[in-house]
């Protein structure tokens, strides 16, 4: 029995098979908290992988009795029941009592086809296909009928379900609903006719988790389908039976994995990525082991008949010669008259090197195998010829093999005794048969197939072993360790310290995450002390008066100081970084959340915006972009803050590797916002579900102003055009960020005009309290309203916001982003040559900048500030030179000048502290006060804790003669430093105890 086991070219694709339902059984198999579909699932694996396992077995076992291989396919009917019972159940059962009766029938139909298969074909003739290289039985009609009705039964439930859940409201609805209250003569004909469009498109474009979740299980039972009639061009002869064998393979893992897939992905229960990863790991290395294992053995195959074709030639050439040795491999050597037919030929032994191959065999073995043939012949043409009867199907049948003329040169197959290849060739009017052992043929397929089925079983295995450590240690294992960071913070333990392993997404997370933590630990230690203190001023009073008031205080204090810290977190990013001077960009954010901490107001919530430019291209011909990006947070005040927090910190990153010092990126607006998308969208999918963020996140070319965007669940943009108000988005494209969407992700485009205006902003805009009706709020639920109020503003951001003011109350958080492309009307550069120009002007500012911070090094700080100068001249909004140019002229004393290019400089860039500082002082020394506090005071809403600020604040006040004001800061200042030697001086000039 040893000596059988001869797998051939098809046991690797079953035995792939084989391996795929196992481990995907397994999978559900070990799924804890599993339901009635899940088991369902579970039975279809295995009856399947009972199917791939006698498949596996017929191709491997070279043998007759591997026939009864196919009481293991037919097994496969068992399989289909277990998915009807899946299609009831999944989600939900809708027709509990009809899917018994079903399920019930089904099982009784499919047991009876399984056991008349198996009483009928016990003891019947075995029959060896050459070309499927595997006995089997002659007989399976009625369990192909079974199957069949199977899987009409199963179409039928998907489809009744999927109409059930999927919506549709559409032209033609609308059309049969106008007919409802008709005459039932016109109602049903109508109802009639549109009700089949309606079904169709509410198949194919399902609408609805389950409905979407159907409808791939319905496209399963499709591929199911086509493998059926992949089989029946098989049987007709339109295909070989490699070719069947092949596209059985693909369509029946394509089929399996989208069953899997799907139910992972809409499935009730809880389920982890980490077996979808697996899942698609596996199914991919399949389909490539697959893949590379069905060349390798057709390769093989091929070989060896070039192999025999040399030896067949090296009979030709003896029998040409009059000689009659042979190759060893040659078995025996026939001649018959040349001409037309497959049977009946009168041979003559020319040579016989196995002793069981002699005239009786060969003629009992050509009868077998006509008999085979015809039969199989038969059968094909009994739907070619429907009008004929059996013995004229017969008589046509036997007409055609004696016409078939057999090629020369090519293998075909002969029964004598033992099974035989040959190869013929003719001499005058002699055809010359060449046979060699089909056992050694298979033997030759079998050495490379086994170690092929070896290296598939051992590399699944590894897969399965090595993917899940490796998956804990890189993603689960940080993930869970910043998730339970969260969880104690929550909890009050500011002690949290997130370990970080590598510098990726999730480490720069853990990092921001630990930050954060410090700043509100650090805070509240400093929170902590003052407590201390006024429990001194307050000891006087009543133990339960003290006791209360401390309690609310400290924990006022506690919440008021956590959301100054988190604003204090959020603002740096929240930039206006656009420096573009073909699209101007400005937004405003008011925040719903305010709050008042020592004396400070603010803003909490989870609205967010954020501008920049990149650069696409090559580092020698690019573009130049305009980057915007609205968001808006799941949750209110700290939760909304957190969401906003987390989208800041990785657009800022994104922007941060994107654009810094200059970079040019070689990427195309759609690939640069795929990336961000998916980027973002992984952190935020890491949370499962408890932060997620609303966005439009918008790319403009600056010469052509065509611009690309994607829109996740945020309200629709606005497009400002010739006065007109107008929405460029019709529908919802996309879900939030963090949240599985069902829409397919695609970068929109929308060309934009010379003075178009695009706002963007969060769903503040429409959440207005517009009055009240009985005590119950009325909120306004007509989004179109803000078309009206942006054409009444004439798209001014300030005026915009004033006017949704004046319609109602606003009860969320509310930013506006405005983007202008061109509005000034200034030409554009569009040809080669004014690129050339810029670029040459670039370089030479590029120079004058570098000499004249060389020259500032050597100590020629003169000459360094007027090489700048020449090039402020040429250019005033290069930022880099600018800020040198300011700080030079400064630290020189040229304080007018310094006043000049600093505030050209904070025009474009106002949200830095230092230079702010520096240009106080510089219009303080030119005798600018009112200029020098205005300077000071954005300082301070920059660094609210900066000492050197608050004495300068306090001094500018004092000069202006803002006594209360100059007093109010210098206490402010001695609170965070009081050893402080300029705070003590102040307090002796105000006269302050």
């Amino acid at each position: 029995m040893y000596d059988s086991i001869l797998f051939s070219h098809h046991a690797i694709g079953v035995f792939s098979l084989f391996l795929l339902t196992c481990v995907l059984s397994g999978f559900l198999i070990f799924k804890k908290n599993k339901t009635l579909p899940t088991y369902y699932l579970i039975i279809m694996y295995l009856a399947y992988g009972t199917m791939f396992l006698g498949y596996f077995i017929s191709y491997s076992l070279f043998d007759p009795i591997s026939a009864y291989h196919r009481y293991l396919t037919v097994f496969m009917i068992f399989g289909i029941i277990a998915f009807i019972g899946f299609s009831y159940n999944f989600p939900e059962n809708i027709h509990p009592k009809e899917s018994k009766i079903v399920l019930v029938l089904s099982l009784i139909v499919g047991l009876g086809a399984w056991l008349h298969f198996i009483f009928k074909t016990y003891g019947k003739e075995k029959v060896f296909s050459f070309t499927a290289h595997q006995f089997s039985f002659d007989f399976g009609k009625e369990a192909s009928a079974v199957i069949l009705l199977c899987f009409i039964i199963s179409i039928i439930i998907l489809v009744r379900k999927i109409l059930f859940y999927s919506s549709y409201s559409g032209v033609l609805q609308r059309w049969k609903n106008n007919f409802a209250e008709s005459d039932s003569i016109v109602r049903i004909p109508i109802r009639f006719a549109l009700g089949l469009p309606i079904g169709l498109i509410k198949i194919v474009f399902a609408k609805g988790k389950e409905a979407i979740a159907l409808r791939a299980f319905l496209f399963t039972v499709v591929l199911n389908i086509l493998n059926a009639y992949n089989n029946l061009l098989n049987k007709s002869g339109a295909i070989s039976y490699d070719t069947f064998a092949i596209a059985y393979f693909i369509l029946s893992v394509i089929a399996i994995f989208f069953i899997q897939s799907a139910y992972l992905n809409h499935s009730p229960e809880p389920t982890s990525f980490m077996v979808k990863i697996l899942s698609s790991a596996v199914v991919s290395l399949i389909l490539a082991l697959g893949a590379i294992s069905y060349v390798t053995v057709f390769a093989i195959d091929k070989a060896n008949e070039k192999e025999n074709i040399v030896e067949m030639n090296a009979v030709k050439k003896a029998i040409e010669n009059g000689d009659t040795v042979f190759p060893n491999n040659v078995k025996y050597v026939l001649s018959r008259k040349s001409g037309p037919g497959f049977f009946d030929h009168n041979y003559r032994i020319i040579f016989s090197n196995d002793s069981s191959f002699n005239s009786s065999t060969l003629r009992d073995g050509e009868a077998r195998y006509k008999r085979q043939e015809l039969h199989e012949l038969m059968e094909r043409n009994k739907n070619k010829y429907r009008n004929k009867t059996e013995s004229e199907i017969l008589s046509l049948s036997s007409d055609e093999l004696n016409r078939i003329q057999l090629p020369l040169r090519t293998r075909l197959y002969r029964m004598a005794g033992n099974f035989y290849t040959h190869y013929d060739f003719e001499i005058g009017g002699t055809r010359y048969e060449v046979g060699f052992s089909y056992y050694e043929f298979r033997e030759v397929i079998h050495n490379v197939a086994r170690w092929l089925v070896l290296i598939q079983l051992g590399t699944t295995i590894f897969i399965l072993i090595s993917f899940p450590i490796l998956l804990h240690v890189s993603l689960v294992n940080p993930l869970n360790k910043l998730l339970s960071g969260v969880e104690k913070v929550n909890h009050g333990d500011l002690t949290v310290n997130v370990p970080i392993k590598t510098m990726d997404e999730i480490g720069f997370l853990s990092l921001s995450f630990n930050s954060m933590v410090d700043s509100i630990r650090t805070a509240r230690e400093e929170l902590q002390d003052h407590a201390d203190h006024l429990e001194e001023k307050v000891e006087e009073r009543t133990k339960e008066v003290q006791e209360k008031m401390r309690e609310v205080q400290q924990l006022k204090i506690q919440q008021d100081g956590d959301y100054f810290l988190t604003s204090l977190l959020a603002k740096p990013l929240f930039y206006n970084a656009n420096k573009s001077t073909a699209v101007n960009t400005n937004f405003i954010i008011r925040q719903k959340k305010y709050f008042e901490f020592r004396n400070k107001q603010g803003e909490l919530g989870g609205d967010i915006c954020l501008t920049g430019n990149l650069r696409l291209g090559t580092s020698d011909r690019f573009k130049k972009y305009t980057m915007a990006m609205n968001g808006d947070a799941m949750g209110k005040s700290m939760q909304g803050a957190g969401g906003s927090l987390v989208m800041g910190v990785v657009m800022n990153s994104i922007m941060a590797r994107s654009a810094a010092n200059k970079r040019v990126l070689n990427r195309t607006p759609e690939e640069w916002l795929t990336d961000v998308y998916h980027e973002i969208h992984s952190v935020f999918k890491s949370f499962d579900g408890s932060m997620v963020i609303s966005a439009t996140t918008v790319l403009i070319d600056d010469e052509s102003g065509e611009m690309f965007y994607w829109n996740a669940e945020h309200p629709f943009s606005v497009l400002y055009r010739d006065g007109k108000a107008s929405f460029i988005e019709t529908d919802l494209e996309l879900r939030k960020l963090g949240l599985d969407s069902e829409y397919e992700f695609k970068v929109k485009k929308f060309q934009l005009h010379t003075g178009d205006v695009i706002i963007l902003a969060s769903d503040g805009r429409d959440d207005l309290l517009i009055g009240t009706d009985n005590g119950k709020r009325i909120i306004n639920e007509d989004e179109t309203i803000f078309l009206g109020v942006v054409e009444k503003a004439d798209g001014q951001i300030d005026e915009v916001d004033r006017n949704i003011r004046l319609i109602g109350e606003i009860i969320d958080d509310l930013s506006i982003l405005r983007i202008g492309y061109q509005e000034t009307g200034a030409p554009i550069r569009t040809n080669g040559n004014s690129e050339r120009d810029y670029s040459e002007e670039k370089t030479t500012l590029q120079d004058l900048y570098k000499e004249g911070r060389e020259l500032y090094k050597n100590g020629e700080v003169q000459k360094a500030i007027s090489i700048l100068l020449d090039a402020y001249t040429t250019d005033s909004s290069n930022q880099r030179l600018n800020k040198l140019l300011g700080l030079m002229s400064f630290k020189e004393k040229d304080y007018p000048l310094a006043v000049k290019v600093l505030s050209q400089y904070l025009s474009y860039d106002p949200d830095t502290a230092e230079l702010w500082h520096y240009l106080s002082i510089a219009e303080k020394r030119l005798g600018n006060l009112a200029n020098a506090l205005e300077a000071a005071t954005m300082v301070n809403k920059l660094q609210p804790l900066n000492v050197q600020n608050l004495i300068h604040l306090s001094d500018l006040n004092r000069l202006l003669g803002n006594k209360d004001e100059a007093i109010e800061f210098t206490k402010t200042a001695e609170e965070i430093d009081p050893e402080n030697k300029n705070v003590r001086k102040l307090k002796k000039l105000l006269e302050i105890e």
